[in-house]
């Protein structure tokens, strides 16, 4: 593997010319972390640090600055970029928003299962799937009413290594999901629900994505390029 970033990743988030980071730069003497962004050429292979304003950009679009005044924590919340610039978000306690493309709120409710508030979520062209680490588990929600459809995993499947999920990544019919407690990349085929693993670490794994038909990981020591 190739080592594009060693050190405390935060959050990557996968875009058109390549990804972007959330990285921690310092925790402060009054225990405040200092948050770097960087981004990532696929085309020039080049890493150069980002504004704040580039980062959400990438992670609310073109509407972010309406986008940004509906959460909490831009950081820590995950969203999900839904068709005609809809955008989808949820937030540490599960408080959970489907925004329209001018950043104002179109459906707010809640999003969570036995307790537990989503690691992450994504669209699939169709529906949206939220992972629950804790639970092991991924839901399939209706983006027209946000009904749970269906759930994949469960406590059963940790035995075969679909053990903690947390970043998903969808592309075409198939989603690419981390598992940190079994250091495994899955991909699970949405429409005949074959899954296996696909990749292997030595460490755990948070995040995966493809981008210029590149493979990136997150993992624990930093990003990759696999």
């Amino acid at each position: 593997m190739k080592c594009i970033f060693e050190g405390k990743v935060l959050h990557m988030l996968p875009i058109p010319s390549g990804i972007v980071a959330a990285v921690l730069a310092e925790i402060t003497d009054e225990g405040k972390m200092a948050v770097e962004y960087r981004m990532l050429s696929m085309e020039t292979g080049q890493i150069q640090r980002i504004t704040n304003s580039v980062y959400l950009l990438a992670k609310f679009g073109t509407s972010h600055k309406s986008a940004e005044n509906q959460v909490a924590n831009h950081l820590t919340c995950r969203t999900c970029m839904l068709p005609e610039g809809e955008i989808f978000t949820v937030e540490e306690d599960g408080g959970a928003k489907l925004l329209d493309a001018d950043g104002f709120s179109r459906w707010v409710g809640i999003v969570k299962y036995k307790g537990e508030v989503p690691a992450d979520v994504v669209f699939d062209g169709k529906n949206i799937w939220a992972s629950f680490t804790e639970n092991n588990t991924l839901l399939r929600l209706d983006p027209s009413s946000m009904r749970e459809e269906l759930r994949v995993g469960g406590k059963k499947s940790e035995e075969n290594g679909f053990s903690g999920p947390v970043g998903i990544f969808s592309e075409g019919e198939e989603l690419f999901v981390s598992n940190c407690k079994s250091n495994q990349v899955w991909k699970i085929n949405t429409k005949t629900y074959e899954a296996g693993e696909y990749l292997s670490f030595e460490e755990p794994v948070y995040a995966y994505c493809k981008c210029h038909g590149r493979e990136v990981v997150h993992l624990e020591s930093g990003i990759y390029e696999v």
